[in-house]
């Protein structure tokens, strides 16, 4: 299957799908430019007791997740159908995964690396995470539109953020489908990005 299966060529010109941005989004004061939503900074933990932030992988497309090792359904379904994608970007390191405990006072070091291994997980572009659960509940809400972090319900949802911290996709994280539709969505920004270089 080609890289970006979208793009056809017509007349010369190449025509693509366009990744939707999500969230508000305004004007700025000059009535030029539209500001869009953006995603809160955030200063996670790895397992590795490494610091994860847009800051230090920055420029890099994110693909976030919220679980807890409680959630059996859909969090195990959103990690396995999360780990299917990872051989398609083993050789993009800019795609970051990051999945945020929203129980970090449950989920010691112990559970947490049962589940990477339980799920077989190698990649080092996919953070398993834990951070402050105010600064979590924050980020879900207020980033990521979800209603706090004791719905494990809303955990099945993963959101595709650019490197300008645009929210640009939610996708249901238990649907390989879904997934299919976040994989050529990142493709996408990249093809986007060379398109932007390039003017």
């Amino acid at each position: 299957m080609p890289l970006f299966f979208y793009l056809l060529v017509k007349e010369g010109h190449h025509r693509y799908r366009f990744v939707e941005y999500y969230g508000p989004k305004h004007l700025n004061a000059a009535g030029t430019d539209t500001i869009y939503h953006t995603i809160a900074d955030f200063s996670a933990t790895d397992l590795s007791q490494n610091k994860v932030s847009f800051e230090k992988y920055n420029p890099s497309y994110w693909v976030f997740q919220f679980f807890n090792t409680g959630c059996l359904h859909p969090c195990d379904d959103v990690f396995y159908n999360l780990n299917g994608l990872m051989p398609d970007f083993v050789d993009a390191p800019k795609v970051k995964f990051v999945s945020i405990s929203t129980q970090p006072a449950r989920d010691n070091p112990d559970s947490l690396l049962a589940l990477k291994n339980k799920i077989r997980i190698t990649s080092p572009q996919w953070f398993i995470c834990v951070q402050d659960s105010m600064l979590t509940d924050s980020l879900m809400r207020e980033s990521f539109f979800l209603h706090g972090n004791l719905n494990d319900a809303a955990l099945n949802s993963v959101f595709l953020v650019d490197s300008y911290k645009h929210l640009r996709g939610i996708y249901d994280g238990a649907d390989p489908m879904e997934m299919r539709r976040l994989k050529d969505d990142i493709k996408m920004l990249s093809y986007e990005a060379k398109l932007k270089e390039k003017k």
